[in-house]
């Protein structure tokens, strides 16, 4: 659950985002993410367990196209 309500509304935004981004996309969409979050620790706000959820699937996509993207 998120703390502060003011939040809910950029989270979803984030994750309707991450849903549908493309792979071209995901850089973009990861970097609004971080943004958010650094925004929130200067602030002293804990980062929400969703909003890290988000950049591990991040994350994972870009891991897993690198591999896709490997010969063999």
């Amino acid at each position: 659950m998120v703390r502060d309500t003011r939040l809910v509304p950029m989270i979803e935004e984030l994750e309707q985002a991450v849903a549908v981004c493309s792979d071209e996309m995901r850089d973009e969409v990861q970097a609004r993410l971080h943004v958010m979050m650094a925004k929130l620790r200067a602030e002293g706000t804990p980062v929400p367990q969703r909003l890290r959820d988000l950049d591990q699937i991040l994350t994972d996509a870009a891991a897993e196209d690198r591999f896709d993207n490997m010969p063999i």
